[in-house]
């Protein structure tokens, strides 16, 4: 028999409980970081997961993350010792992230299941480690000899790679206020550009940014929106979008039918040109790193609400294009895209999944591609008109074409008979 007492004691409880997880709800409004959908996930799983670090408190405490927490400490001690007084920095910095507790968890759209003095700790020396790989990529001779981190070219890459996970972020107001504290008031904030410029001359390596790309002064969420809004296209190159994709026919069709692809020379990937029959590509290169960041890129834009989904739409429109082998081999061989992927010999592979489980909210490629539509059914009827009046003008020249093709392949026949039957002398 059940005790009433403890029956009535038994719901109150519970219901404590649920107001209080009501209560630690963040404004959906705020949210900048989330943790990707499984659903992105099931198709390259790898392209979202940390490789040697965590940053922030989404992947913390993996085991394969751990070997990177005493760099960390290394790097923050580095970026503290510039300042007049290293243990006053230091404290002064964990009480200003402390002041933003609330702030900060707003940011994630999971909850953050932490001590206000554990989620500050986290972000301090997560903090401190990027401002100061930051400036020591920037300024070589501040380097460390025998820094592990510089030691080759790969850790690096990684590095870059792993910073731009969606679910390796933190606030950009978090680095924000540690580099006004920390790094500005050091013996070297004079020389030093703005943060925004700073933190992009490290990822611009594994970055293919327009030219003329300057930093919009405006309040970024975190580094992978700033590495975003690097890829924007200029105001002139925007066209209309419409909700849903329009389809093309891909690459080897649309060659086949007498449109020209050419390697375009703006480094905009966004500025395709479609015009007199020819189609201008601006050159892609692939790699390792490439992938990963364009896939956390377009999960970014699937999640947050009134990003533009240029990234979305360009893979979108590049999957219709680089639809088998054959498409990619000929947009390789004109130079549009550049193979380097370690084990992927088939690009296509790779434009198909990435935008496998993605909804194309905004295709900003649409009056592109009516165009290259309307001029494929064009070239296609040319050559099909040419064909019929210099092959099939008559009953005559279409059994004439019909007995040139039988005696070409006889004569095809005979020719791979004879090479086979030939036994020379000895």
């Amino acid at each position: 028999m059940v005790n009433p007492v403890a029956a009535e004691d038994g719901p109150s409880h519970w219901l404590d409980g649920i107001t209080i997880k009501i209560d630690d709800l963040s404004p959906v409004s705020n949210w900048s970081i989330w943790k990707v959908p499984h659903s992105l996930r099931t198709v390259n799983d790898d392209a979202y997961n940390p490789h040697i670090i965590s940053i922030g408190p989404l992947r913390r405490g993996e085991r394969k993350l751990q070997s990177m927490e005493v760099h960390k400490l290394y790097y923050m001690r580095s970026l503290l010792q510039r300042t007049p007084d290293s243990k006053e920095t230091l404290k002064s910095s964990a009480e200003a992230i402390e002041q933003f507790d609330e702030m900060i968890r707003a940011c994630y759209a999971e909850p953050i299941n932490l001590f206000p003095y554990q989620l500050a700790e986290i972000l301090l020396v997560d903090g401190c480690f990027m401002l100061e790989l930051f400036i020591r990529y920037s300024k070589a001779d501040l380097r460390v000899q025998d820094d592990p981190l510089f030691y080759s070219s790969w850790m690096i890459l990684t590095l870059q790679r792993d910073l731009s996970l969606l679910e390796n972020q933190i606030p950009f107001f978090v680095l924000e206020r540690l580099y006004s504290l920390v790094v500005e008031s050091s013996t070297i904030g004079q020389s030093l550009p703005s943060l925004p410029e700073l933190a992009i001359g490290f990822f611009k390596s594994i970055l293919y940014m327009n030219e003329n790309f300057r930093i919009l002064r405006r309040p970024y969420p975190h580094l992978l929106d700033l590495i975003h809004n690097c890829y924007l296209p200029a105001a002139t190159a925007v066209r209309n979008n419409v909700r849903e994709r329009v389809s093309i026919q891909p690459a080897k069709s649309l060659d086949e039918a007498g449109i020209v692809f050419r390697k375009g020379t703006a480094r905009n990937l966004f500025d395709l040109k479609f015009g007199n029959g020819v189609l201008e590509i601006p050159p892609l290169l692939i790699h390792d790193s490439t992938v990963s960041l364009f896939q956390n890129l377009i999960a970014y834009e699937q999640l947050s609400r009134g990003t533009p989904q240029y990234i979305t739409s360009y893979f979108a429109l590049m999957s219709r294009l680089v639809y088998d082998r054959r498409d990619a081999e000929l947009l390789e061989s004109k130079g549009i895209i550049e193979n380097d992927m370690s084990g992927w010999k088939d690009v296509s592979v790779l434009f198909n999944d990435m935008c496998k489980q993605v909804v194309v909210q905004d295709f900003y490629y649409a009056e592109l591609c009516q165009h290259l539509n309307s001029n494929f059914r064009t070239q296609w009827a040319l050559y099909k008109a040419t064909m019929r009046k210099t092959y099939f003008r008559s009953p005559w020249a279409v059994l004439s074409t019909m007995a040139a093709c039988v005696l070409l392949s006889l004569t095809a026949i005979q020719t791979i008979y004879a090479v086979l039957s030939y036994s020379p002398h000895t």
